[in-house]
């Protein structure tokens, strides 16, 4: 009863601002979508800690009874949803709700914010994707997001300065702050680190009704390419015809990729990271770590990959989203990297002043 004691004092009244959100029903709506949607929801909830769980649980639903404010019930839902520690599985502020009320989200999701450990002002790292020249034997390779949108940009960088990546031995790929998008964004990069075959762990999803009817709903989008329909198309037969486990798209257990160019520049590469690289930027990790060309340096990443796929759920409450990972990888349960982060080869103390400097160093001395 300790642990949910203090749980509930973090509940206390905050500013109202919202006042239409039925909490008990979204609360409801959270519970069921969660349990038989998520991927990872069997993977956590087990006999030695289901009854810790439903008590958790009753205990917050009591609490949502009755509430019809957004904010003290998205702090109830967001609660109830960080049991899992997965930050793929969210409720979130809608963002109409962000831009009507900007001061009370910025509060809201100060409760919830993780520690930051603030950056030397001479060391921090750029907000845009581009390359830069540090010395005439180092290339700087900066990649703040691999969001889709990202990509074109990415893709547009490296062309520009194709015949310099190839000429020069020292790399650098600054990854601070990137929080993942798509494995997509990075495939232009991944040429140029190979040195031997790349192995994969694919992902397999949670066969749902309520999957199948989210996956049913992004097919009625304008935009989707005619590939992402054809598997959005397989996935969902997969799953019909597979009610309630798991299905692998892949039908393979792990992948092999194979290319047939080994570039000699760049001959070392060194991948600089935080705490704050997260989701499909540890997809690039993983990837990279693989070659003989690539260091890690930094600190241990977000550990934010085992669950993903992320599907936006149509909560009741307008002004906020229900955000479910509906996959797992199946680099599981040997190799899980959530709240645990992908390890640097060369460890580097967060407070250490001019971090691309420093490893320029470490990389002449190799």
């Amino acid at each position: 009863m300790k642990i949910l004691f203090t749980i509930l004092i973090g509940l206390l009244p905050i500013t109202l601002v919202a006042q239409d959100c039925d909490c008990g029903l979204n609360f409801d709506y959270t519970v069921k979508h969660v349990k038989s949607d998520y991927a990872g929801f069997n993977d956590k909830v087990k006999n030695n800690n289901r009854k810790e769980f439903e008590l958790f649980t009753k205990s917050l639903r009591k609490r949502a009874a009755g509430l019809n404010n957004t904010d003290s019930c998205f702090v109830i839902l967001r609660t109830w949803t960080n049991y899992f520690k997965d930050n793929h599985l969210r409720v979130q502020l809608d963002w109409q709700y962000r831009k009507k009320h900007p001061e009370e989200a910025k509060k809201l999701a100060g409760r919830f914010a993780k520690p930051v450990v603030k950056a030397d002002n001479n060391d921090k790292p750029g907000s845009k994707t581009n390359i830069s020249k540090p010395d005439s034997n180092t290339l700087l390779i900066r990649l703040p997001s691999f969001v889709w949108d990202e990509k074109k940009n990415i893709d547009s960088v490296i062309q520009a300065y194709s015949k310099q990546l190839k000429e020069i031995p020292n790399w650098i790929i600054d990854l601070r702050g990137n929080d993942g998008g798509t494995d997509y964004a990075f495939s232009a990069v991944l040429p140029y680190l190979y040195t031997n075959p790349i192995q994969i762990k694919p992902d397999e999803y949670r066969s749902s009704k309520g999957n199948i009817e989210v996956l049913e709903e992004n097919l009625k989008d304008d935009d989707l390419s005619k590939e992402a329909k054809s598997l959005i198309n397989n996935l969902i037969g997969l799953m019909k015809a597979n009610p309630d486990g798991f299905v692998n798209p892949s039908g393979k257990e792990n992948f092999e990729i194979k290319l047939d160019t080994v570039h000699k520049y760049p001959s070392k590469v060194a991948v600089l990271i935080d705490r704050n690289t997260a989701s499909s930027a540890e997809s690039f990790l993983i990837i990279a770590k693989q070659s003989k060309k690539v260091k890690v340096y930094g600190e241990n990443s977000a550990g934010t990959l085992d669950y993903a796929n992320t599907q936006y759920f149509d909560i009741p409450c307008k002004d906020l989203n229900l955000v479910i990972p509906i996959s797992r990888s199946k680099r599981l349960p040997e190799h899980p990297i959530d709240n645990i982060g992908i390890l640097p080869d060369v460890k580097l103390d967060p407070n250490t002043p001019d971090k691309i400097n420093t490893i320029k160093v470490l990389m002449r001395k190799q």
